[in-house]
């Protein structure tokens, strides 16, 4: 096999996911009745699209078909139902160009009675070389110690064979005479058969019935150490031959004894964990997870190349030898009350009817099987929760036709019904006509479509199959938890067993600071702290959670508490301002604030080593006795900055805001009583405080000015209002008020007047009304200018930010089969025009110098120029190194550096287009998440400009085209985003998300510019030097703080010079 679709790694079979299929079963190709090879290779396709990575071929030799093929009577043939052998090697060659594995069945403990090497052993004297083939006895009472493994038909191991005039041994059936191992040509065909379909790419072989190869009276003759010699001298010879192949021993035993069929890792690479199956089962049974705990516990460990194989049933029984006839009787009347279910010491049923068409059941028995530790094995058929038929023999009611379509035989064969191998399922809950691949593919909420979703994330953790198992024991004993670990990587498993709602308590606390990503869907949960970790589970539900540690944490969660660090005490005589003053002053500023403040978001320098930390300004705010507000001065490498840090004191045992605990920064103590020196934003009496001062125009003098609260026009806001915490933090910290407002604390300030309350102010009072108005602010009034610390403004019903509307839109976007952009074509339709509107009211001429346009001349647009030209240099730059970029994006931003003296001309040549255009006052940081959607509209919000910039800077005027391209920009985004953050899933699928993406991108774009154009359609040449510019600065952005997300604007600004530099600017 030298395909090089297939991977090279030896261990491959450690992330398979193997798909156990009937040849026969599965698709019919030439009308016969009978599945076959050439119908096989016409559904590679599916297959592939399953998710899966190997196939596992049940017997396809020549044989009577008395034991479904495993009486072989010609090891080195196809039977003529199923194809030829050329037809079997072409099949192997269509599996490999497509990345799959292809699995067969080594049965080397029998035969069938009809084969050429019994039928010469019974014609040939004791002692010749052909009767030795065979174990023969004179009477049936050697190895009487030995059980009968198929009771419910067999009576005896041994059987009488009238033509020799002897007894000859079979483990199974009285047509599956056993092979005498201790006759060394034996051994050699078996490897010769081996070498035979090694030799045609087989990748793995399952070695059937492996514990009964050797006979020695007066024991059990199971697990003999002859047996294990023999497999030895196979692995030997498959490791000199065929070292990238797979053996997979079928032994079902305890757990101890199947880790001997490792044995140093000179026997086989796999095993079946036989007693883990029924147990799972058990499990949700009793609703318990003790059954799969034990077990698991009694799992010896085994070498580091091995792996168990895991299934949901041995592929058509339910099997039950490795269960006490306590847990037998247990299970036959849990699963298999009608008593024609039970065969042997199983039953034999498909997954769909042992769930009884739960399909929470059947969901929560696969996402055990692909993450409980092993290769997963899927029955064909139990994708789509195909049923069985209990009317037809043996374990036949299992096996039957695979159901592809409504349409006659299922779509399995075109035959005649009465010719057909098996006749498919007919009932009314199970039958074809109801359960057939072609309505789940059309489905997106089908079964099958949920198991390719799962199947491809397995596909992308390799903890899942090369990962240690770690049990959790929560309380709940409904509650099955463990982790799933592997290099850096840590997924949580937690299941349900239960058939109602339950909630659990995780102890997580080694992963304090980490943040759980679902891997189905990729939503972020809140951060995990010291204390145990609640979540609530549907029944029978299950979650798979990634633990990251880069992750962050969804805005609206308050963040875990931490691990209790002992903290300062600050006792107070009896003032809160005793903390900001004295020796307590130094305490505060060198330990406590040392501490904290590197862990606030809002922070704007955590990675840099602090120099300093001064309290430069303390106010009393009114209204309340214990709450300040400081500013405090920070000194970094990087320079100086002064932030607000409101001081307040959730005392102990009085009601406190949601976030007050967390918060903490110290403690204090004011005589018996003690409570936490907090963030005073996060206490109850803070709103209250301000919107008192707001209501009184309250004043406070300081040592450099004062403090107003100054209330606007509209002002309407009781004190006594419920606060509301957005989030625990921000860039800045925001609460609503009662429903009707919204109080923003700014956290880092700088004096000037901000634009933030100078343009929604402008707006309103200029008759745009798609701003949230200023009901109020808090200005800190200095020798070197206002500094702005609150703002006060209407609360607007909303759906969220676009942002997260836009991500949410493509999530829907992504599940569904088809796709409707119209609702979103309304949003971005709408917010073009709104844009249009602010832009037209910034451009008047209202006699306000701060918002009068200025009219570019040859000069302006040259140093406009020059900006972008300055800008865009500083990517390719960053580009010309080493940038973390796929093969594809890296090559054509190496193109695009080889033009970078055109594209510099180009740049300065349309730049000169500006002269004669209104340069005016605009958003200057627009994109998706300074927008609110409030039902058909929007409203624009956060006009304080990009943060890193100085005030000044900030208020500039600039073309009004930098706010689109800002927009177009964030589209593009909101896209990539949305792609990254797509859970895994099948080809067809992630093709069909993939092409949505940009269908996305271009309605969102055209819908915007042709509202905010109207009946204007003509190219703007300008956009596209505003929109390089935009990415240039992202390329530079995410460099510095997100390499690998520099694919997005790479793409972006190479896409967009491409079409500067060909004249294109449609």
């Amino acid at each position: 096999m030298t395909d090089e679709s297939v991977t090279t790694d030896p261990l491959w079979y450690k992330d398979a996911v193997i798909y156990q299929v009937h040849v026969k079963s599965f698709y019919d190709s030439n009308g016969d009745g009978i599945g076959d090879f050439a119908g096989l290779m016409e559904k590679l396709d599916y297959i592939t699209d399953l998710g899966v990575t190997a196939v596992w071929l049940l017997p396809f030799y020549p044989s009577p078909r008395r034991d479904d093929g495993y009486d072989i009577a010609e090891y080195r043939d196809v039977s003529p139902d199923y194809g030829t052998l050329e037809d079997a090697r072409r099949f192997v060659e269509a599996a490999h160009e497509r990345g799959l594995r292809v699995i067969t069945e080594l049965v080397i403990n029998h035969t069938s009675d009809q084969h050429p090497w019994f039928q010469a052993a019974r014609k040939a004297p004791p002692g010749s070389p052909e009767r030795d083939f065979y174990v023969w006895s004179d009477n049936d009472k050697l190895y009487s110690g030995t059980r009968i493994i198929f009771c419910d038909t067999e009576k005896s191991n041994w059987s009488w064979d009238e033509e020799a005039q002897a007894y000859y041994w079979h483990r199974f059936y009285s047509h599956q005479p056993d092979l005498n191992f201790d006759n060394p040509k034996v051994l050699e065909e078996v490897l010769s058969v081996m070498r035979y379909w090694l030799d045609a790419g087989v990748d793995g072989m399952r070695l059937d019935a492996i514990p009964y190869l050797i006979e020695r009276d007066g024991t059990s003759n199971e697990n003999l150490p002859e047996t294990h010699a023999v497999l030895k001298q196979i692995r030997a010879d498959l490791d000199e031959h065929y070292p990238d192949r797979m053996l997979l021993a079928e032994a079902n035993m305890w757990p101890e004894d199947t880790q001997q069929y490792f044995g140093d890792d000179d026997e086989c690479h796999m095993a079946f964990h036989f007693p883990l199956m029924p147990r799972m089962y058990m499990a949700l049974a009793q609703e318990d997870r003790f059954p799969i705990t034990d077990i698991m516990r009694q799992t010896p460990d085994i070498p580091d190349s091995c792996q168990w194989a895991i299934f949901l049933r041995n592929h058509d029984e339910l099997t039950l030898e490795m269960v006490t006839d306590a847990e037998r009787d247990y299970l036959w009347n849990a699963y298999a009350a009608d008593r024609r279910a039970r065969i042997n010491l199983g039953i034999r049923r498909r997954l769909a009817p042992l769930m009884q068409r739960d399909r929470r059941r059947v969901e929560l028995m696969h996402a055990l099987l692909l993450s409980m530790p092993g290769t997963p094995v899927l029955y064909y058929g139990d994708e789509i929760g195909m049923g069985d038929n209990l009317f037809l023999g043996d374990r036949d009611g299992v096996r039957t036709p695979m159901q592809w379509s409504s349409d006659r035989n299922g779509g399995f064969s075109r035959a005649d019904p009465a010719a057909l191998v098996l006749p498919p399922v007919m009932d009314p809950l199970y039958g074809f006509q109801a359960v057939n691949v072609e309505a789940q593919e059309r489905d997106p909420h089908s079964q099958l479509v949920w198991l390719k979703g799962m199947l491809a994330v397995r596909r992308e953790h390799q903890a899942f199959g090369r990962g240690a198992q770690r049990f959790l024991r929560p309380a709940n004993r409904k509650i099955l938890a463990y982790l799933r670990e592997h290099e850096d990587e840590t997924v949580l498993c937690i299941a349900n067993l239960g058939h109602t709602s339950q909630a659990v308590e995780l102890d997580l606390h080694e992963f304090e600071g980490r943040t759980p990503v679902e891997l189905s869907g990729g939503a972020t949960f809140p951060r995990i702290g010291h204390l145990p970790y609640l979540l609530t589970l549907q029944p029978y539900g299950f979650q798979w959670f990634m633990l990251s540690e880069d992750a962050e944490p969804p805005d609206w969660s308050s963040g875990a508490p931490g691990t209790e660090m002992e903290k300062h005490t600050f006792v107070l005589r009896p003032q809160i301002d005793e903390v900001v003053e004295g020796s307590s002053r130094q305490v505060f500023e060198q330990e406590v604030l040392r501490q904290y403040l590197p862990s606030r978001r809002w922070f704007g320098t955590k990675n840099e080593v602090v120099e300093s930390i001064h309290t430069e300004q303390v106010a009393h705010l009114p209204a309340t006795d214990d709450l300040l507000l400081t500013e405090i001065e920070v000194t970094t490498a990087s320079g100086t900055a002064v932030y607000t840090l409101p001081l307040g004191i959730a005392w102990e045992g009085a009601p406190a805001g949601a976030f007050a605990s967390n918060l903490a920064m110290a403690r204090v103590r004011r005589g018996r009583s003690v409570g936490l020196l907090t963030d005073g934003f996060a206490t109850a009496s803070f709103a209250h405080s301000i919107l008192t001062g707001l209501r009184d125009d309250v004043s406070i003098s300081l040592e450099d000015g004062e403090i107003r609260f100054e209330k606007n026009e509209g002002f309407d806001l009781a004190p006594d209002a419920e606060p509301e915490w957005i989030a625990a933090e921000q860039s800045n910290s925001t609460l609503i008020v009662g429903r009707s407002a919204v109080l923003k604390l700014l956290r880092k300030i700088q004096p000037g007047i901000h634009p933030d309350l100078e343009m929604v102010r402008y707006l309103a009072g200029n008759g745009f009304a798609n701003v949230p108005p200023i009901l109020g602010s808090v200005t800190h009034f200095t020798a070197d200018g206002p500094v702005l610390l609150m703002l006060v403004q209407r609360f607007v019903l909303n759906q969220g930010d676009g942002w997260q509307w836009t991500l949410g839109a493509l999530e829907r976007m992504a599940n569904d089969t088809e796709w409707s952009f119209s609702n979103y074509r309304h949003f971005a339709t709408n917010l073009g025009q709104r844009l249009a509107e602010m832009h037209r009211v910034l451009a008047l001429n209202s006699g306000d110098p701060a918002f009068a346009p200025e009219i570019m001349d040859a000069e302006e647009t040259g140093r406009l120029g020059a900006r972008i030209q300055r800008q865009v240099d500083k990517a390719l730059n960053l580009l010309g190194g080493d940038p973390p970029l796929d093969e594809d994006v890296r090559a054509a931003a190496h193109r695009l550096i080889a033009k970078r003296e055109t594209l510099m001309e180009r740049i300065a040549t349309n730049a000169q287009s500006a002269v004669g255009s209104p340069r005016t006052r605009i958003h200057g940081d627009l994109h998706l998440g300074q927008v609110l959607v409030t039902g058909n509209d929007v409203m624009i919000i956060d006009f304080e400009g990009e943060p890193t910039r100085p005030i000044a800077e900030r208020r500039a005027k600039d073309l009004p085209q930098r706010d689109v391209a800002g927009m177009l920009r964030s589209f593009d985004y909101a896209a990539a985003v949305a792609e990254r953050n797509r859970p895994a899933a099948s080809e067809s699928r992630e093709q069909h998300a993939e092409a949505g993406s940009v269908r996305f991108r271009e309605s969102a774009i055209e819908a915007f510019l042709a509202g905010y154009c109207g009946e204007d359609t003509a190219a703007d040449p300008l956009l596209d030097l505003f929109v390089l510019e935009k990415a240039a600065y992202e390329v530079a952005y995410e460099a510095a703080n997100r390499p690998d997300w520099m694919a997005v604007p790479v793409s972006g600004l190479v896409a967009t010079a491409e079409r500067l530099m060909s004249g294109d600017t449609t």
